[in-house]
């Protein structure tokens, strides 16, 4: 009896990072149930799908980031400047935008990857600078004005329903099975974990740890820019305020899911959960009529939380 409990103790503690997160996704929905009979009616979890479809795009990026031991803030601005470009420039390029808006995204995504590989520069401060230019940029195109989009074919990408449920959410659904497939079966994302896990390990075993770190953050740019292109697709219109205060949401959902930020464990699989405990928080607590400033405060905590129980304390990095 006490070897069996001790080989539980065991399992539990090697899972918590998976087990957790599931039983946490549980009991949030639950409990918002419980709360309100109508969380889980029809049009409510049409809500809920809006609000973390673009959403888990952008987290999938941000976590092959997470994955190799760095940082990404630019997520959010480039998420914005893609949106920007496409209801500014729509009526004249048509659906070009789109390539447009995502290969001028990933233009930045090298920029990051080539100040941290090439240069040195820690990736915080590397993506932190690259945002700040990238906010620049977006202000001068948009004048700090509301943009409204008319395009229909344009809106459809987001929200034309296919049984029963928006498109944006197939969209998710497919950059999410894309990003796992590329983290679990692919060579490209086994580098990643490797890099992530021991650099110079990876380096001395023929990796080329500078270009793999310069690809992932083109990768997460790329995505950053498909969100922000069905968010402007969904919504119909922003301004500079497009993705205000989702920084820390977006991280917290990372760490929530089980990647850790010392980096080489967790994947895209394990983000879909953290993204869905995060949004669905955010969800039940405006249905409760909690104020924004206090759910920033709980999502900081969480991170903070989630960062403590998921980080590796047997090779503790100087942060990158």
């Amino acid at each position: 009896m006490i070897v069996r409990l001790l080989i539980s103790r065991e399992w539990l503690r090697r899972n918590m990072t998976t087990v957790g997160p599931i039983v946490a996704a549980i009991a949030i929905i639950a409990g918002f149930q419980v709360i309100n009979p109508f969380f889980l009616r029809y049009q409510g979890i049409i809500t809920l799908v809006y609000a973390m479809s673009y959403f888990l795009i952008a987290a999938c990026g941000l976590t092959f980031v997470i994955m190799m031991g760095s940082f990404d803030f630019s997520v959010v601005s480039l998420l914005k400047l893609a949106a920007l470009i496409c209801v500014l420039y729509i009526d004249k390029l048509g659906l070009l935008v789109i390539p447009l808006a995502l290969l001028i995204c990933v233009g930045f995504g090298f920029i990051n990857g080539l100040l941290f590989a090439k240069f040195k520069v820690p990736s915080f401060m590397a993506t932190l600078g690259v945002s700040v230019v990238v906010e620049g940029i977006a202000l001068y195109l948009s004048k700090g004005f509301l943009h409204i989009i008319y395009d229909e074919t344009f809106r459809a990408l987001a929200v034309t329903f296919i049984a029963g449920l928006p498109s944006i959410f197939y969209w998710a659904m497919g950059v999410w099975i894309i990003c796992t497939f590329i983290a679990m079966c692919m060579p490209f994302g086994r580098r990643i974990y490797a890099v992530g896990g021991n650099p110079i390990g990876a380096g001395l075993s023929g990796i080329n740890v500078e270009r793999h770190r310069i690809y992932v953050f083109m990768l997460s740019s790329f995505f950053a820019g498909l969100a922000g292109v069905l968010y402007m697709a969904q919504l119909g219109g922003g301004s500079m305020l497009i993705g205000a205060d989702m920084l820390i949401p977006l991280f917290a959902s990372v760490v929530t899911g089980g990647t850790a930020l010392t980096g080489g464990v967790g994947g895209p699989h394990r983000t879909l959960l953290g993204v869905i405990i995060i949004t669905w928080i955010q969800a039940g607590m405006l249905m409760l009529a909690i104020g924004r400033d206090i759910q920033m405060v709980t999502f900081g905590l969480i991170a903070i939380g989630m960062s403590i129980v998921t980080i590796d304390r047997r090779r503790i990095k100087i942060i990158k």
